[in-house]
C-alpha cells in the first residue's frame, strides 16, 4: 500500500473503571506532553513511565497508540530500573504492571478497561472505518476478526487492529494465523493520527493466495 492513511480521532476514551483521579490527570498530562512534542513511540513510553505512578501492559498500546510495546519496554530497561508485577485484565487476560517505584504492594492486581471511540479513517484506496467496524460487530474474538478482515481482502494496519479489533500485538496474531495455514504478506505504510500528532511507518498486512 502506498500513500498516507489518516486517522482522525473525534472521540477516544480509554479508562479503567476504578481509576483514581490522580492517575487520570497523570495520563492527561502525558498525552498533552506527547502531542506537544510530537513524540515518537519510544519517547511516549518514556514520558509515561516518568510521569504516571504505574503503567500496565494492556493500557500502553491503547493510551499511546503503540504497535510494539514489549520491544519498547525492553529498550527502556537499559535506561530505567523497572519494577514488574503480574496482574489480570478484564477478568481473563494475564499481563503485568511496570513502574519506577520499587514497592508495588499497593498497586491493584485486577483491572477492567473500557474503550469508546469515534474515528474517521481515510486512505488512498478509499477504504474507510466502516468494514472494520462491521467485522467488529459481527465477530467477537480479536484474532477471528483479523482473519475475516484479511480473507475479505482488507489491508489491515497495526492501528486498524488496535482501534477496531482489540489487537495489541497484531504481529503475534498474524504469526498464529500463518501457522494455521494462511498466507499473509507484510509491508509498511505511512499513517497519521491526530491524537499523537505524528506521521510514522507501521506494518500493514494482507492475505495472499498460497
Amino acid at each position: 500500500m502506498t500513500g498516507l492513511i489518516d486517522y482522525q480521532i473525534e472521540k477516544y476514551s480509554f479508562t479503567e473503571v476504578t481509576e483514581a483521579p490522580r492517575l487520570s490527570q497523570q495520563w492527561a498530562d502525558v498525552i498533552a506532553e506527547c502531542r506537544e512534542e510530537k513524540a515518537d513511540a519510544l519517547t511516549r513510553v518514556r514520558i509515561a513511565l516518568l510521569n504516571v505512578d504505574y503503567v500496565t501492559s494492556f493500557e500502553l498500546p491503547f493510551r499511546l497508540l503503540l504497535t510494539r510495546t514489549p520491544q519498547l519496554i525492553a529498550s527502556l530497561r537499559e535506561e530505567f530500573q523497572l519494577s514488574q508485577k503480574n496482574v489480570i485484565f478484564n477478568g481473563k487476560r494475564f499481563g503485568c504492571v511496570w513502574s519506577l517505584k520499587e514497592n508495588l504492594i499497593d498497586i491493584p492486581e485486577t483491572y477492567q478497561y473500557r474503550l469508546a471511540t469515534r474515528i474517521r479513517r481515510v486512505d488512498p484506496t478509499g477504504t474507510t472505518a466502516t468494514p472494520f467496524q462491521q467485522i467488529a460487530k459481527e465477530v467477537k474474538a480479536p484474532r477471528e476478526r483479523l482473519r475475516q478482515a484479511l480473507t475479505s481482502g482488507l489491508h489491515v494496519t497495526a492501528l486498524d487492529g488496535l482501534f477496531w479489533f482489540g489487537l495489541q500485538r497484531i504481529a503475534a496474531d498474524v504469526q498464529r494465523l500463518r501457522k494455521a495455514g494462511m498466507v499473509i504478506a507484510t509491508s509498511e505504510t505511512d499513517v497519521f493520527d491526530n491524537l499523537t500528532g505524528t506521521t510514522r511507518r507501521i506494518p500493514v498486512y494482507r492475505s495472499e493466495i498460497g
